[in-house]
């Protein structure tokens, strides 16, 4: 705990909450002090009141802390200024009123201390209401009477969570099954800032208590007969928390049942992005999430909504006999395995089969990209080239994995597309690829992606070249030179250089077969024009 803290000194204005759920003063002044976690309460009252101008005898002091800043506990104490910095870190909000503003009987006197009673499901009291009851000046409070009258008064926004404060009625409040009772009883968590555990749980017979000991909050359910219709039998709706206690116990983020707070929101807006449900979560219903617990959430509210990913798969035959019928002409494949589980799919529009056709060069670059997801996978495509040399898609696949029978699968399905029209193949220098394209396609069709193999240059070059960053660029020029020569002189020219300068990278490039990359060596040299 830091020594010394820095303090905020708030007066004549309000607190008033935002649509966006923060807290905020408005009106007044304030003022900033620097005090000591070894200051008194008279020490710290004295301090204040010298740089308000104020007397000792006239002022209320309320402060903030941090997990909690919409609620204003009483500083009349030792005790009370030592949780203001134990619950605060670097900083602190402190909030001056004058003593006549104290709605009189609403806090005792301080003749019987009291036990620190909160109750985590209160509601904002309307103006003129009952006073609550158990809430006396030396009790911190969740939520003080008077701040519950200001929040009325300024009409602050309560938490969008505290709509599900009800989930649960009472006892005989029936529920469709277990789950939709589990459903209730999270949500109710959320919103009365509690965690709980089972104490049993079956589909006959479930009790739930609240984590904090001796805490009177449960609730049992039972099964009515042999249905899965279950009833609450009994339910004690109070909690008796510390301040220690609503530390320590916020609600759990469980993806599963936090994604009700979204189902609306994923229903209206389905591109919800993570990063938003953050900010949502925080300002809505005061949870902090990371992004993976976000992402998560969201994946939970698609599955509910949408049904599981695993169950799309039987869509697939429907899906290609439709993309057949209203694309004519497309080329669409899917491949099952002997039991059934879907394998491989290929897909070119018959838009894209007709563009190749009437207005691109005869060169297709082939690539794959692995998938993420609970079913992983990887996603083949072939993009074409125009005569602007813009990139034109060609067709895609969905396959387990890149391997050799994926790859050959795929590119007997490219060759279908092509006809009888010599193309060139250009490719990374996998090893599936460097089998299965010269088998569909032809081993003079092959062509070597040159920005791969130039890394792959890069790389070696690294661990051989001692020149240091000028050398190599040098080297990597020579290559340039090597690779877009289109004269044999020219590339033996340029070869020649780069043994001068380093008879290893040299090396390198004789053994990584030019003909494919070169396009002076290239055999095919009127398939890349």
């Amino acid at each position: 705990m830091e020594e010394d803290m820095f303090c905020y000194i708030h007066e004549g204005g309000q607190l008033v909450k935002c649509v966006g759920g923060s807290v905020q003063y408005q009106g007044g002044r304030s003022e900033s002090m620097v005090v000591s976690r070894h200051m008194s309460h008279s020490d710290f009252i004295s301090k204040l009141c010298d740089a308000l101008h104020f007397d000792q005898n006239s002022v209320k002091l309320e402060f903030t802390i941090k997990f909690e800043p919409s609620c204003l506990l009483p500083l009349h104490d030792d005790a009370a200024l030592l949780k203001m910095f134990r619950f605060n870190e670097m900083f602190c909000h402190v909030y001056v009123s004058s003593s006549s503003e104290v709605v009189e009987g609403c806090i005792a006197p301080n003749s019987a201390p009291s036990p620190i009673v909160g109750s985590n499901s209160a509601h904002l009291l309307p103006f003129g209401g009952d006073l609550p009851i158990n809430i006396y000046n030396d009790s911190l409070t969740i939520e003080s009477y008077r701040f519950s009258h200001r929040c009325a008064e300024v009409n602050i926004l309560e938490r969008d969570s505290r709509r599900f404060e009800n989930s649960i009625m009472g006892s005989g409040h029936t529920f469709s099954n277990a789950a939709e009772f589990h459903d209730a009883v999270y949500l109710m968590s959320i919103a009365s800032r509690f965690r709980y555990r089972f104490k049993r749980n079956s589909t006959k017979h479930m009790t739930v208590v609240c984590t904090v000991t001796q805490c009177p909050w449960k609730v049992t359910a039972r099964a009515i007969g042999d249905s899965n219709i279950v009833q609450v039998h009994t339910f004690h709706n109070h909690h008796n928390h510390s301040l220690e206690d609503v530390a320590a116990c916020q609600p759990l983020v469980r993806s599963n049942r936090a994604s009700l707070l979204i189902d609306d929101v994923i229903r209206s807006t389905p591109d919800y992005q993570p990063r938003q449900i953050c900010k949502d979560f925080q300002r809505q219903h005061g949870m902090q999430l990371t992004y993976l617990q976000a992402w998560n959430i969201k994946e939970k509210a698609n599955e509910r909504i949408y049904g599981e990913p695993k169950y799309y798969y039987k869509l697939l035959p429907w899906m290609c006999e439709k993309m057949v019928a209203t694309n004519p002409g497309s080329i669409v494949e899917l491949g099952h395995s002997s039991d059934g589980h879907f394998e491989q799919l290929f897909v070119a529009h018959s838009v894209s089969i007709q563009g190749f056709a009437m207005g691109c060069r005869p060169i297709i670059a082939i690539d794959s990209a692995h998938m993420s997801g609970p079913y992983r996978g990887a996603l083949f495509s072939a993009t074409a080239y125009d005569a602007n040399d813009a990139m034109f898609p060609l067709a895609f696949g969905m396959m387990n994995s890149e391997n050799y029978d994926d790859w050959s699968w795929f590119l007997q399905n490219l060759k279908k597309l092509v006809g009888d029209k010599e193309v060139v193949i250009i490719s990374d220098r996998h090893p599936t690829l460097l089998c299965s394209v010269p088998e569909v396609f032809g081993l003079e069709n092959h062509a070597y992606c040159y920005r791969h193999l130039k890394e792959n240059f890069s790389s070696f070059l690294s661990k051989h070249n001692t020149r240091g960053n000028k050398g190599k660029e040098n080297a990597l020029q020579f290559l340039d030179s090597i690779a877009y020569a289109r004269l044999e002189h020219d590339y033996n020219v340029s070869m020649s250089e780069l043994r001068k300068y380093n008879d290893a990278l040299a090396k390198w490039v004789e053994e990584n077969e030019p003909e494919h990359w070169a396009m002076s060596k290239f055999p095919n040299k009127d398939g890349i024009k």
